[in-house]
């Protein structure tokens, strides 16, 4: 499967602690790395992880700290030059967006004396999207309606799809990528347990609708609920996948393995069976791992795993390995249908002989690689942030 792989480039991480060419600030930089992937990796594909929501947000610091926002002398446009020179390497590139990270105000001096993102950032900070700060009612909530999970915004309201729709559509508008890339990696904090958030109102109404059954007053079936929440992803995706379509731009989407969204989110289903057979996605990457950067490999939110999910790879708890997997579920789908399937590897040390037998299998089109971790071993081996 030589050419088909795909690397992704988390930005504002090579700006702030990459080395030489691997902090990617000037177009040679760009052109040498491009050569690499090309070369190195048998990549035809880059997710540019986009930035530019961030300045649009709100920055919260602790007293007598700054935060490390991407403060540098680049004044060039990414979202020109990247698809321009990707072209140029016969590269196809896409917008890499996250669709459940909309950041946290900063808790109390006492909340974060034991809980915080990770040992090397984000206890003395945080940041957060503007329209989440203006909209905190959209946050998904527990059943007392008095525990949001910041970050994670509930698909279910019609606005909240409308305004990642909009604002997806205002990034590739204008601009030369040939799609998007839909990350549903998370770095909020983890539920306590996997079926505590999901009781937003509309859910609720939709719910009763269906079942005859207030789930914030009676038991209800909790798979029903699970598959409910599920839908409203998909339903996302139906209007996105619309929208796209009309600007001649493709839509992938990343999510880990299996059934459920798992870690740190909950147990509500994942449809991919759906995106597929509907020909919502173009491309499916699987494996993903919200628990773990993928540039540095740092433990987010270490003391906050959670319990009860029904499937989460990364702590073990599952139904078979990768391979029985996409012999059992993957395979006999992705054969009859036009999506292309995709092993997410930035989690996992580089191996041929592992390589070489996932991309063997009919139906795995290629694998994708940190950029960061390719491209900067000594920022690796330090081990940490700091520049």
């Amino acid at each position: 499967m030589e050419g088909q792989n795909i690397i992704s480039v988390s930005w504002g991480d090579h700006l702030l602690f990459g080395d030489n060419y691997g902090k990617l600030d000037t177009s040679a930089a760009l052109q040498n790395r491009m050569e690499c992937w090309k070369r190195d990796l048998s990549a035809s594909t880059i997710l540019w992880r986009e930035n530019r929501i961030m300045a649009k947000g709100h920055f919260f610091t602790d007293e007598g700290q700054t935060h490390p926002t991407v403060k540098n002398s680049v004044t060039r446009d990414d979202f020109e030059v990247v698809p321009r020179l990707g072209r140029q390497f016969g590269f196809k590139t896409y917008v890499y967006v996250s669709l459940f990270d909309e950041g946290w105000p900063l808790p109390t001096k006492k909340e974060r004396a034991v809980s915080y993102h990770n040992s090397m950032h984000g206890q003395k900070i945080s940041w957060q999207s503007e329209f989440s700060r203006k909209h905190p009612e959209y946050m998904t909530i527990n059943r007392s309606g008095e525990i949001k999970q910041w970050g994670v915004l509930c698909l279910a309201y019609q606005e909240v799809r409308t305004h990642f729709c909009e604002r997806y559509l205002a990034l590739l508008n204008g601009h030369d990528f040939d799609g998007l890339f839909v990350c549903l990696r998370s770095q909020s904090k983890p539920a306590e347990f996997a079926d505590q958030f999901g009781f937003n109102e509309p859910i609720r109404k939709e719910y009763l609708n269906r079942y005859g059954v207030d789930i914030l007053e009676e038991d209800f079936d909790l798979q029903n609920w699970r598959d409910l929440q599920g839908e409203y992803l998909t339903l996302f995706l139906s209007e996105l996948r619309r929208a796209l379509n009309e600007m001649g731009a493709k839509l992938s989407i990343g999510i880990p393995r299996g059934d459920v969204i798992g870690a740190p989110l909950g147990n509500w289903t994942l449809q991919w069976r759906d995106w597929i057979t509907k020909d919502l996605i173009d491309a499916l990457v699987i494996d993903q791992n919200s628990s773990v950067c993928p540039s540095m490999w740092i433990q987010l939110w270490p003391m906050h795993r959670g319990y009860g999910y029904l499937q989460n790879h990364p702590e073990r708890i599952s139904k078979c390995d990768l391979i029985e997997e996409l012999d059992q579920s993957y395979d006999p789908l992705i054969d009859d249908h036009n999506t292309n399937l995709f092993i997410a590897r930035q989690w996992r040390d580089r191996n041929s002989k592992e390589e070489m037998k996932l991309v063997s299998n009919p139906s795995v089109t290629g694998l994708v690689f940190s950029s960061f971790r390719f491209d900067n071993p000594e920022a690796i081996n330090k081990g940490n942030w700091k520049a």
